[in-house]
């Protein structure tokens, strides 16, 4: 995941770099399903405390 800390200018120098960045773009990601049945509201709710006090500190 992109923050606003990623530096977005990069260089590629060498041509083993350029085939690997363009085999990386081209290739289509798999998205994951994921099953909310399995999570339960009491897990759902201590998850989301755990991560609003993560990306509050």
């Amino acid at each position: 995941m992109a923050t606003s800390s990623f530096d977005k200018s990069f260089v590629l120098k060498d041509k083993r770099e350029v085939a690997s960045f363009s085999k990386m773009l081209s290739k289509p990601h798999k998205s994951i399903k994921i099953d909310r049945t399995l999570t339960s509201p009491s897990n759902e709710r201590r998850g989301e405390l755990r991560l609003k006090k993560m990306l509050s500190r």
